[in-house]
């Protein structure tokens, strides 16, 4: 943010910005805890374990198409600007949103509804493709560079407001509801709610200005006319690609999608337990962790991103069995603030990894592909490490019988995000800010002295 924007400006600037990164958990979740609910309703399957494999599997195809969307919307954003792209994005994520609550179901059109299901978990994967790295790139570029961690990190915090925000409606109308009129409409609910907030987030966002970064390389003529290309013709590119993707999203997607989804999957479908005491001890979890990530963004602006991820990924990953073991036995004794306080430790940890991650991946990549390199780190990453892992996990404690298998998959999945961070992030980020220092102190030697 430039250094004379009003405290005003600044607000509204992160409050837009963070409405589709909301919404994405928010639908992303709203999914994950109508599971059971969908799988019924458009994936009728005799077996309890295949019906589960069905849901995680549904949950998990929409990353595969989120690449398609960073192709399409990612060098849009950097060819004709932040805003606009932006804009589209939320729209189509949106639209596809709410046709998931008018859906019909199986009993209905018979194979259709998987199949229109599918279909619109494949549009939202594409609208989400491109949603997140221009809401990054639009607050990266009004922020100054000693606060962008703090900043960007809002996005991820407000994130986690879409869990819970998720959570508290599913629970709501599970309570407010007979069994009978939920499975009727009341599952519709949650996806048509997007329809209004999806509305404002669009009107508010027409009525943004572009980024100062991206008006002054158009008007010095200097935008990229094929961002694409010039993200991956370069092997100084496809490193910083690698970089984000094994040294920051990788992280954040292990620590994530197992101490928020997978953790959901565990206690409904591995130890049984009834959805409004998931709901509950997930939410605390979640309420919790929330106002950690400014703290840590703001730490990773003092001490370096790689230095506060590479504390929380070590952290988390010493803490992540012995805190699935610790939930499993609360459970049988039906502690319930025990199970509640140990999702919590692993979501403040989660926090720890992943509110360095807008800033660390968009200082990678010159203005000219910043959306389009953020974009390929953050959706191979994904692909990689997280739409798969609740799917994987389950399936490791159905074959296995071994109900912490899942955990143990995720820690072995951090190691490589472990390695990259520790032997080429730290030292990638020390040369970055030594090449920063250096061309700030030439600057300062070739200014006119003045008497």
């Amino acid at each position: 943010m430039s250094g004379n924007e009003s405290k005003t400006g600044i607000m509204r600037i992160l409050s837009t910005s963070s409405i589709g990164a909301m919404l994405e958990y928010y639908d992303f979740f709203v999914y994950v805890a109508l599971t059971g609910t969908l799988t019924e309703l458009f994936l009728p399957a005799g077996d309890r374990t295949v019906a589960m494999l069905l849901g995680a599997a549904t949950f998990g195809v929409s990353y595969l198409a989120r690449p398609l969307g960073t192709v399409i919307f990612s060098p849009m954003s950097d060819r004709i600007g932040r805003k606009k792209t932006f804009v589209v994005t939320l729209a189509v994520m949106g639209v596809a949103t709410v046709a998931i609550g008018c859906l019909p179901t199986y009993a209905a059109i018979g194979v259709w509804a998987p199949a229109m299901l599918l279909f619109l978990r494949i549009v939202q994967g594409v609208g989400l493709g491109g949603e997140y790295g221009s809401a990054v790139v639009y607050v990266t570029e009004h922020a100054p560079a000693e606060r962008r961690g703090r900043y960007t990190s809002v996005l991820q915090s407000t994130a986690t407001v879409g869990l819970l925000f998720a959570l508290v409606l599913v629970s709501l109308l599970k309570v407010l509801l007979s069994d009978e009129a939920f499975t009727s409409w009341g599952w519709r609910v949650p996806f048509l709610v997007s329809a209004p907030i999806v509305l404002v987030a669009t009107l508010i966002r027409l009525r943004m200005q572009e980024t100062p970064v991206f008006t002054a390389l158009q008007d010095s003529g200097q935008l990229s006319k094929t961002p694409l290309l010039d993200t991956v013709r370069t092997w100084s590119s496809w490193k910083s690609i690698l970089l984000g993707t094994f040294g920051a999203q990788g992280g954040t997607s292990v620590t994530l999608y197992t101490s928020i989804i997978y953790m959901l999957y565990f206690l409904q479908h591995v130890l049984e337990v009834d959805q409004t005491h998931t709901n509950l001890c997930l939410a605390v979890a979640i309420v919790i962790a929330a106002p950690c990530y400014p703290l840590f963004g703001a730490w990773s602006d003092r001490v370096g991103r790689s230095r506060v991820m590479l504390t929380g990924i070590v952290l988390w990953m010493l803490a992540a069995y012995p805190a699935f073991a610790g939930i499993r036995t609360a459970v049988g004794s039906s502690s319930w603030v025990t199970v509640s306080a140990l999702i919590s430790v692993l979501a403040v940890l989660t926090a720890m990894v992943m509110a360095p991650l807008p800033a660390f991946i968009t200082e990678q990549f010159p203005p000219q592909s910043r959306t389009t390199g953020f974009g390929f780190a953050q959706q191979l990453g994904n692909i990689l490490f997280g739409g798969f892992l609740p799917l994987i996990s389950l399936s490791l404690v159905d074959a296995t019988g071994n109900q912490l298998a899942g955990v143990g998959y995720s820690i072995v999945s951090l190691l490589p995000c472990l390695a990259v961070t520790l032997f080429w992030g730290l030292r990638s980020e020390r040369s970055r800010r030594h090449d920063i220092a250096a061309a700030s102190a030439l600057s300062v030697r070739r200014e006119p002295q003045t008497l």
